[in-house]
């Protein structure tokens, strides 16, 4: 008998086990991963949240910056961990962008991970020194047509968003300003300031606190529609050349293979999250926009901006040496 419910307590427990362990989430910290430097718009964004989702999942959530190659060192770290809902990726754009641009990935940014929710927006803009003779878009066209070879453009790296809109308005201006690339955004500005650049292409996130300072002058915005936090500057849309949108998006993700039980879960604190004021205001104070879209929602879009920039890539013949 003694045996008899030994085994009996042995197949309830096995039985009961996964329940008792999707119910323990989470029990640890949770780890953020950004694949950009501190102070970039990923990071804030991240930061931002992270704090919200230690509050609401009353366990610690860190964010740990791997910067490099267009957010895939990130991506990397987060494709090896295991599916436990423990390594999160803050995704972006550069991440749809870079699934072309880079040929020897071990994984496919669109296929290889489990989208948890899309939890903001913004616009990229196009800055000149704040003393810049370059007062609009069409001045800066003008200069890069006379002075083909002496026109520079920063941005966040090689395939990045800010890096793609410049490549597009090349395209779309006939024109051949030349890209300089940096590790993340802030020391683009700080060149720029410098004059080592004619202009910059950033998140509106990273470059707000220097345009209200004065320190750089807006030309445009990337964005379908102007900016909130800008409404006085114009969309490149509206500077010439009509229907140009790099507007950027983040994104929360996780290891393929993530439990559904778990995915649920974060992205509904995430939802709670860009429900939440003080994330909006935070967002909306550093030049960004809360929004919130499910995993399935999240996942479509993900198809569908990684077929879109592989097309803008093959035209622009953007390439990672």
């Amino acid at each position: 008998m003694q045996i008899f419910r030994r085994l009996i307590y042995c197949l309830i427990m096995v039985a009961s086990g996964p329940t008792f362990a999707q119910e323990a989430y989470p029990n640890k910290p949770i780890k953020i991963f950004v694949g950009f430097p501190a102070g970039t718009s990923t990071d804030i964004i991240a930061r931002v949240y992270a704090q919200n989702l230690s509050e609401a999942l009353k366990v610690p959530v860190v964010v740990e910056n791997k910067a490099g190659a267009s957010s895939n060192i990130a991506a990397e770290s987060v494709f090896n961990a295991d599916p436990n809902g423990y390594s999160l990726l803050l995704g972006t754009i550069a991440n749809s962008i870079t699934s072309s641009l880079y040929k020897n990935l071990e994984f496919n940014f669109a296929n290889d991970f489990s989208p948890i929710a899309m939890v903001g927006s913004a616009t990229t803009v196009l800055v000149v020194k704040a003393n810049s003779n370059i007062s609009n878009v069409q001045e800066l066209i003008n200069m890069a047509k006379t002075n083909p070879k002496e026109v520079t453009f920063g941005s966040a790296g090689i395939g990045t968003a800010p890096h793609m809109a410049g490549e597009l308005l090349n395209l779309m201006a006939g024109i051949s300003m030349l890209h300089i690339p940096y590790k993340g955004n802030n020391q683009g500005i700080t060149d720029l300031i410098g004059g080592q650049l004619t202009a910059v292409f950033t998140p509106l996130p990273t470059a707000i606190n220097f345009i209200r300072d004065g320190k750089v002058k807006a030309l445009a915005v990337t964005s379908l529609k102007r900016s909130n936090q800008l409404p006085e500057v114009p969309t490149l849309s509206e500077s010439g050349f009509p229907g140009f949108d790099t507007s950027i998006w983040y994104g929360f993700l996780a290891p393929k293979k993530t439990p559904k039980t778990i995915i649920s879960q974060l992205s509904e604190a995430l939802r709670k999250a860009s429900n939440a004021p003080v994330v909006k205001s935070q967002l909306l104070t550093n030049g960004a926009e809360a929004t919130y879209s499910g995993p399935d929602e999240f996942g479509k879009y993900i198809q569908s901006e990684s077929q879109k920039w592989q097309k803008v890539i093959e035209k622009s013949k953007v390439s990672i040496e």
